[in-house]
């Protein structure tokens, strides 16, 4: 979005346009007005506007065929339908055509700026996300993931370079951390792409099912065996198996699992005859397996027959710089299949979801998003969407439920909440913190806040407004250890 955003108001009442005129250049605004949709379709050609404002009563083209011919040919701005006929029908056939929201006549200045500030506002939430999707796409082509705070890039790179491999894949993490949704980024960019992607979930079963489930059976091998069963590691031959929670595996199955890995064959319960099964395995755990191996309860040849190539998924609250990517993803996600399209997160609702410290991960995240798009009346989720204890949560009870900090994770996060409150206006920032401008874009390159932020959080544009002479001498003057260094 342009620093003045550029709103098209189209109405054939010329006391309403010279109205809205007004009171939408005294917010800042751009504005430029035509008086029928025929008009306002060839300004729309010429430069696309951040936002429309359209009757719906209007001769000849309509406001709702105008926004339905705007949907034709793919342009996205959002729409803001008027109307001096205040009805609930009309209100309703606009939201379904497509319409952000509705204003009816005559206007209330205040519904006004509201209105326009919320739609412009998800304008901005909605390409700012596009941007870093594309960008994730440029580099990584992982399309599923989601978050670009240095240790997920550095996740990324590791799924990048082991991905078109064979070897064997540990992730490790928290529960909830998206250890799935990574095996099936390695499973999707590796050479057996077009093979199977069978998931094994060590924990959900007793040892005798699972073996069942794994290995397979042959007819009569026990009691209910009436046929014949492949199990999924031989469904997963030419593919992947992901086997989730392997440290809850019985000491009798991690020993048939390392004679698959070791011997690449198995054998079907009730069967002598061995089976050769080509498959990669990409095992998963939130327990540390190491930890484990010295307990006892975890044999060590199979830890290091699965050890090959380790990744450990950061938690969320060690990356909450992704938590607005992540929201907003999971806004789209499940915003475009409500009958009233759910399209963005309110700034008062997003400043929630940051603070809230997400001990369930991604999963409890998205389940807090679905359900808070499922429950809102509003084009874009406003606080009181939210479950309780996200919107109750406060930065107190962030760094309480996550413990003691560094004095360099203190820094960061200090830095990101002066930054925040002040609207990420570094001169008054770099003020409030007793440092000179140049070393708070130092210390913003030094904890990989710059790129990683930039794109998550409104208004750190302005970071990329500094001068070249600026830029330059950032990255030529080197970080001073001191963290009070001005």
């Amino acid at each position: 979005m342009t620093q003045h955003p550029f709103i098209l108001v189209v109405d054939d009442n010329l006391e309403t346009l010279s109205f809205l005129r007004d009171v939408l250049s005294q917010e800042g605004y751009e504005v430029d007005t035509s008086k029928s949709a025929q008009a306002a379709l060839r300004k729309v050609a010429e430069r696309s506007p951040d936002l429309i404002l359209s009757d719906i009563h209007m001769p000849g083209l309509d406001g709702l065929s105008l926004l339905t011919e705007l949907r034709s040919r793919h342009h996205e701005m959002p729409v803001i339908l008027m109307t001096a006929y205040g009805s609930l029908k009309t209100a309703v056939d606009g939201i379904q055509a497509g319409a952000f929201d509705y204003l009816s006549k005559p206007f209330m200045v205040e519904d006004v700026r509201l209105v326009v500030h919320r739609a412009l506002e998800h304008t901005q939430v909605s390409r700012q996300n596009q941007q870093l999707k594309d960008q994730l796409r440029d580099h990584y082509r992982f399309d599923n993931l989601v978050g670009s705070s240095p240790a997920m890039v550095q996740v990324y790179k590791s799924i990048a370079r082991v991905a078109p491999t064979d070897s064997t894949v540990l992730l490790q993490g928290e529960s909830g951390t998206g250890k799935e949704v990574l095996a099936r980024a390695i499973h999707a960019n590796s050479t057996r792409k077009a093979g199977p992607f069978v998931t094994v979930d060590g924990g959900a079963l007793t040892e005798t099912l699972l073996e069942s489930e794994l290995f397979g059976h042959e007819r009569g091998a026990f009691t209910g065996a009436v046929g014949m069963k492949k199990g999924l590691l031989e469904k997963a031959h030419l593919g992947t198996c992901f086997l989730d929670e392997v440290a809850d595996l019985s000491a009798t199955l991690q020993g048939k699992l390392l004679r698959v890995i070791q011997e690449r064959e198995i054998r079907r319960v009730g069967s002598t005859t061995p089976m050769a099964v080509d498959v990669r395995i990409i095992a998963a755990s939130k327990k540390d397996l190491s930890a484990l191996v010295k307990a006892g309860t975890f044999r060590e040849d199979l830890y290091y027959r699965l050890n090959v190539v380790a990744i450990n998924i950061p938690p969320l609250r060690e990356r909450m710089e992704d938590v607005p990517l992540l929201a907003e993803h999971f806004v789209q996600m499940y915003g475009a299949a409500k009958s009233q399209p759910v399209a963005g997160i309110s700034t008062e609702a997003m400043t929630a979801i940051t603070q809230y410290w997400w001990p369930g991960n991604i999963r409890e995240l998205e389940h807090a998003i679905e359900r808070a798009v499922a429950l809102s009346p509003h084009p874009i989720l406003c606080p009181e969407d939210l479950p309780l204890a996200v919107r109750t949560a406060t930065v107190k009870e962030a760094d309480q439920a996550r413990g003691w900090m560094t004095l360099e994770e203190l820094e960061r996060e200090h830095i990101i909440r002066v930054l925040k409150h002040h609207h990420w206006d570094l001169g008054r920032s770099s003020s409030i913190l007793g440092i000179h401008r140049k070393t708070l874009l130092r210390k913003l390159r030094h904890y990989g806040l710059v790129n990683g932020l930039r794109t998550g959080y409104p208004g750190l544009d302005a970071l990329s407004a500094q001068s070249e002479d600026e830029r330059s001498s950032i990255e030529e003057t080197p970080y001073e250890e001191s963290a009070y260094t001005s």
